[in-house]
């Protein structure tokens, strides 16, 4: 039997450079730049809702006071500390969803264009990657003819994007945009107005329009739900099926972390800020009354989660995410 000191003695008299020899290190993995396309796919009764990504934009903080017309700096303070913004900027998701009911596939809203946006324009990618192919999409229901909504309708060479589908948007939307008569009332100018009339033109012959004012079934189990001010004819959509409901909003908020807050703040870029105010109680009131579902184009991506209320405002709680 060998005797348990000088064993151990053994062991730990072996040379060092023997036993702490370096290995050759690998090569280092090069890095990947981007992220992979975004989507996430959820149930809602018989109806199958799929959130893509589009991408994100983001605004200078020192603009912040020009975007709210009721900015205070010190409220704005607390709820970045609160949200754990540490950036100097204001940052913007932007999705879309797509709604397959088995019957029909449609897209509200669609995505922007890097070239008018930086940052967005990947919704073609996230589609894909989501299983879906352009041409079967059949209907693109519109919030409003803003760019980050309206511009993934067309190509980089201002052709179709969706071959079989037609645009559906509101007629107030559709007038506003593309009638010259209305060029004055639109607060961010020209740049905007060829930009929607660059989206919906090639869709001239496959456009049908609805009266925003009043609930519409636009397609089976889908409903365009008023939400005018952003801009005259901005909807939101409620999706049924069965005891199941979700509303898809276009821009009730923007910035959700403030805005939720601040519901009462008016914004200058809506056509009518009051009636923007107006139509974002409503909403946010109806959301948390019903506890219902809401996906949103500039909420925190996967964007599906409710509203609850909050003080004098509202939160957003996101929905879990589950595979």
């Amino acid at each position: 039997m060998i005797p348990r000191r000088p064993a151990l003695v053994g062991l730990t008299t072996l040379p060092f450079a023997a036993a702490s020899a370096p290995r050759a290190a690998s090569a280092a993995a090069p890095k990947a730049g981007v992220a992979a396309p975004g989507f996430h796919r959820i149930r809602l009764g018989e109806v199958e809702i799929t959130a893509l990504l589009d991408g994100g934009m983001r605004m200078p903080e020192a603009n912040a006071p020009r975007f709210f017309r009721d900015y205070d700096e010190a409220v704005v303070r607390r709820l970045r500390e609160r949200a754990f913004w540490v950036e100097g900027f204001l940052h913007q998701p932007v999705g879309a969803y797509v709604i397959n009911t088995g019957r029909h596939l449609a897209l509200i809203d669609c995505g922007g264009a890097d070239w008018f946006f930086p940052g967005t324009g990947r919704l073609h990618q996230a589609l894909a990657a989501s299983g879906y192919r352009p041409e079967q999409v059949d209907a693109v229901l519109l919030t409003h003819i803003h760019p980050e909504h309206a511009l993934g309708l067309v190509d980089g060479e201002g052709r179709r994007a969706f071959p079989n589908a037609e645009v559906v948007v509101s007629a107030q939307d559709h007038a506003f945009w593309t009638d010259p008569a209305m060029e004055s009332r639109v607060p961010q100018g020209p740049r905007f107005i060829q930009a929607a009339r660059r989206a919906v033109g090639p869709y001239a012959d496959r456009i049908r329009t609805f009266d925003a004012g009043r609930e519409t079934e636009v397609l089976p189990g889908i409903t365009a739900v008023p939400a005018i001010g952003h801009t005259p004819g901005h909807v939101s959509y409620r999706i049924a099926s069965g005891n199941e409901a979700m509303l898809i909003w276009g821009d009730v908020t923007h910035q959700t972390v403030i805005q939720l807050a601040n519901p009462r703040w008016r914004l200058a870029i809506d056509v009518d800020p009051d009636a923007a105010v107006a139509s974002r109680l409503a909403t946010l009131a109806m959301l948390a009354a019903e506890r219902m579902l809401v996906g949103g184009v500039h909420l925190p991506w996967p964007a599906f989660g409710r509203i609850v209320p909050d003080g004098e405002g509202y939160l957003f709680v996101p929905r879990p995410w589950q595979l």
